[in-house]
C-alpha cells in the first residue's frame, strides 16, 4: 500500500470517529438544553422525551466505542470537550468490566 493511500485511509477514519464524536456533543447538547427548558411542560410529555434524547445519547456513544472514534479520544484529542470524553471512557470502562 502506498504512502498516499494509507495517509488517505487514515484521515478517512479520523474524520469518521471525529463526525461520530461531534454528533455525540450534539446529542448531548440538545439533551441539557431540553432537560433545562423543558421542566414547565407536562411532567408525562416531559420524561418521555427525556428519555427518548438519552437513547439517543446513549446510540451516540456506541457509534463512538465501536468506530474508530474511541481512538481519537483515547489519544486525549478531546481535552477541550471533557465531557464527551469522561461519558465515553466511562461506557468502555463499563464494556470491558469483567463480569
Amino acid at each position: 500500500m502506498s504512502h498516499h493511500r494509507l495517509f488517505a485511509q487514515l484521515a478517512f477514519e479520523r474524520a469518521l470517529g471525529m463526525a461520530a464524536i461531534n454528533s455525540l456533543a450534539q446529542a448531548i447538547i440538545d439533551s441539557d438544553q431540553f432537560r433545562g427548558e423543558g421542566r414547565d411542560r407536562d411532567p408525562l410529555h416531559f420524561w418521555v422525551l427525556a428519555g427518548e434524547l438519552e437513547d439517543v445519547v446513549q446510540d451516540r456513544i456506541r457509534d463512538v466505542l465501536d468506530g474508530p472514534g474511541l481512538a481519537v479520544i483515547e489519544r486525549d484529542e478531546l481535552f477541550h470537550q471533557p465531557r464527551v470524553a469522561e461519558l465515553v471512557l466511562a461506557a468502555r470502562d463499563a464494556r470491558n468490566a469483567p463480569s
